[in-house]
């Protein structure tokens, strides 16, 4: 599977902690493993399969 690393996705207002906890500031967020990379195509097709099937759960 070959994935774009070049590709930023602006996550400062989809509620990140990471960027919401020093929002504003000349600070670079580095406190937090959370990238701000798009989520492989795998993983959104496996999610929108679950989801479309109705069987939402936690294990």
């Amino acid at each position: 599977m070959t994935f774009n690393f070049d590709e930023w996705v602006d996550r400062s207002h989809s509620d990140s902690q990471k960027w919401n906890k020093y929002a504003n500031k000349d600070i670079i967020p580095m406190w937090v493993a959370d990238t701000d990379f798009r989520s492989p195509p795998a993983v959104i097709d496996a999610l929108q399969k679950r989801v479309a099937g109705g069987r939402i759960w936690l294990r």
